[in-house]
């Protein structure tokens, strides 16, 4: 490999001082990576030696290395305290430091504070301009991106910066791509979400994953089968989430503080966000090249709409399927006045000092099998304050207040560049659409009549079906009797003829079960562990390039398929056993909600394959256990 690099640099005429560094051997790489954590306190000190007993090869950093302002007086304290054994050359006062640099972070907020961000860039002896660079590591190429407002070569998708990525990721021939960056393009975090002007057409450009932090939380997002991680609980505070999470968001955690633990080979690479106590709460496994979910446009950006702008009050009608639009006026999306960016531009009334408070839109389109999709995702563009409705339903409310919406109803508050220019959404179930003809309605509402601007437009897409492998209410084998089945249990092989059977959705204590097992005699001591297993047929494992598993899970969670772990939920790292018990407790939408993951394709065989499922309880008086599963083929 490393010969056939040399190969190509040479043959595009590129010395190879203008390639990142690149270690032939190994071609694994085993790191971890930690986010918003330098204050010097006890809880990134817990995170920093749980990082070290995992021993990895390297670490990476997702930015805000240095609380509260990034100043010399401060720096060594918060990072190298910690972390100075993986730092060279490392001029502090804690050790001797690393041989060869094993430390690489990026730069955040804080970090920036003193002005010119001085004191970090002369602590790290760091590639390129020491702002943004990259390097590669085994199977992994690395470019780390300065995402802040202070970053002199801008932190926009047109900057200087964004072209560097844009060419360092065409010349990558790495099997996997990672940008490293500070504020999260995807976030449902209370503390700052989702950052419009960070949202870079990165797999477009060749990346494979976006890893951030920002906001002090952990979250996996994947759009449209492009994941981005955000790790921001190395050890500072933690954050809350919002009510709606972000469109893509598929596992939130913010109960602990953590990082995340890669290994990663040519084929694959795994993600699991780990606790200061080694509890497991997130695994993601990617395939090299990613995935790319099969996607079904049913309203475009920029699509016509119809629209009233006349301020008066439509009330509740206007939002039904059978409402009479026809004297309504129409255009293309975007739609609005005041930003120059319009494709359509609609009124505001007669006084440019006493706007419409309210603008409506409404559009039309077809579904010929609701059930044939998986999940929907909508998002729109809307300044200030909007409402949106499926066939009548509201779906969506952001920016507004949370009471009754009337015509009158200002948004809650003002928006501003680069926010009124993003899409905000969130997912959608199938359940919303019938077949044949739905029906779109939103609201603009501006935040006074002195606004100067709205903005609207609207994409809804769905994703259809992948092919199911093992559906969800499918039955299982049930093991529910305490008794530890052997170390052999999650094989093939495995005689479960004795265990009892049923339908999915399996546990006891909610009432929504389609079968009950058993907890034992006593329950103030209940059984910890409950064993599933499951057989199902594949005729063709070349056809898939990516598995999508979906699991329901109260509380802690272990899956296997064919006897490999392909995913671990809120269970410890090592040492897991029958008796062991959940890190946390899982209840509320919580409990009934599907976990989503990718796994690899590579381990399904012709013919019969298995699924074995260990569920453990946080506790002997838990008094409910959830348990249902989807297997599906990319």
């Amino acid at each position: 490999m490393g010969c056939a690099f040399l190969a190509i640099a040479l043959q595009a005429g590129r010395s190879l001082s203008q390639l990142p560094e690149r270690q032939v051997v190994p071609t694994t790489a085993r790191f971890a990576v930690i986010g918003d954590y330098g204050n010097g306190g006890t809880n990134e000190a817990a995170v920093a030696a749980r990082v070290a007993a995992w021993n990895p090869e390297f670490v990476v950093t997702v930015g805000d290395n240095n609380y509260p302002s990034g100043a010399q007086a401060t720096i060594d304290q918060n990072i190298g305290q910690f972390y100075s054994a993986f730092i060279h050359p490392y001029v502090g006062s804690y050790g001797p430091g690393a041989t060869r640099n094993r430390f690489f972070p990026t730069l955040g907020n804080h970090d920036w504070v003193t002005p010119g961000a001085g004191p970090y860039l002369g602590y790290f002896v760091l590639p390129g301009n020491e702002r943004y660079n990259d390097f590669v590591r085994g199977p992994m190429h690395f470019f780390m991106v300065d995402s802040d407002v202070n970053e002199p070569d801008g932190n926009t998708s047109s900057s200087a910066q964004a072209q560097w990525l844009q060419s360092r990721l065409t010349l990558s021939h790495s099997p996997f791509d990672v940008v490293v960056l500070h504020h999260s393009p995807y976030c449902s975090g209370t503390g700052h979400g989702s950052q419009v002007n960070l949202q870079w057409p990165f797999r477009e450009w060749g990346a494979d994953v976006v890893l951030s932090g920002h906001d002090h939380v952990y979250e996996r997002v994947v759009r449209d089968g492009f994941p981005y991680l955000v790790d921001g609980l190395g050890g500072f505070s933690l954050y809350d989430f919002v009510p709606v999470p972000v469109s893509g968001s598929a596992s939130r955690f913010r109960s602990d503080y953590g990082a995340i633990l890669v290994e990663a080979n040519d084929a694959l690479a795994s993600f699991r966000f780990v606790t200061q106590a080694d509890v497991v709460m997130d695994t993601f496994s990617l395939p090299a090249g990613g995935v790319d979910l099969q996607e079904t446009p049913l309203v475009r950006p920029g699509a016509v709409w119809k629209y009233l702008d006349d301020g008066s009050n439509q009330d509740t009608a206007w939002r039904a399927p059978g409402f009479d639009d026809s004297g309504w006026s129409s255009g293309p999306a975007q739609l609005g006045y005041g930003d120059g960016d319009e494709a359509t531009v609609v009124g505001f009334g007669p006084d440019p000092n006493n706007r419409f408070i309210t603008t409506y839109f409404r559009r039309g389109f077809q579904v010929a099998d609701p059930s044939a999709f998986r999940s929907l995702s909508l998002e729109l563009v809307r300044d200030d304050g909007a409402v949106v409705y499926v066939n009548g339903t509201e779906v969506f409310r952001s920016n507004m207040p949370a009471s009754a919406i009337g015509y009158l109803t200002h948004a809650s508050i003002t928006i501003g560049d680069p926010e009124e220019d993003g899409f905000w959404g969130l997912d959608l179930p199938p359940d919303a659409l019938v077949a044949g003809q739905n029906v779109l309605a939103a609201e603009i509402h501006q935040f006074s009549g002195q606004s100067s601007d709205i903005s609207f437009d609207l994409r809804l897409t769905g994703y259809p079906r992948a092919t199911t492998l093992s559906p969800a209410g499918a039955a299982w084998k049930v093991l529910d009797t305490g008794a530890d089945p052997g170390s052999t249990w999650t094989g093939p092989l495995f005689d479960d003829s004795m265990w009892p059977s049923g339908p999915a959705q399996l546990g006891y204590g909610d009432g929504d079960e389609a079968t009950v097992v058993g907890f034992g005699p006593d329950p103030n001591n209940r059984y910890p562990t409950t064993w599933f297993r499951r057989t199902f047929q594949v005729a063709n494992p070349a056809a898939f390039s990516a598995l999508l598993l979906r699991v329901l899970r109260d509380d802690g969670v272990a899956v296997h398929l064919n006897g490999v772990e392909v995913y671990r939920s809120n269970l410890p790292r090592t040492g897991l056993t029958s008796a062991s018990l959940a890190g946390f407790d899982v209840f509320g939408a919580e409990e009934s909600a599907f976990q989503e993951t990718y796994a690899s394709a590579q381990l399904l065989v012709p013919g019969a394959n298995v699924l074995a499922v260990e569920v453990h309880q946080v506790n002997g008086q838990s008094p409910d256990l959830s348990f249902d599963l989807e297997l599906s083929g990319l």
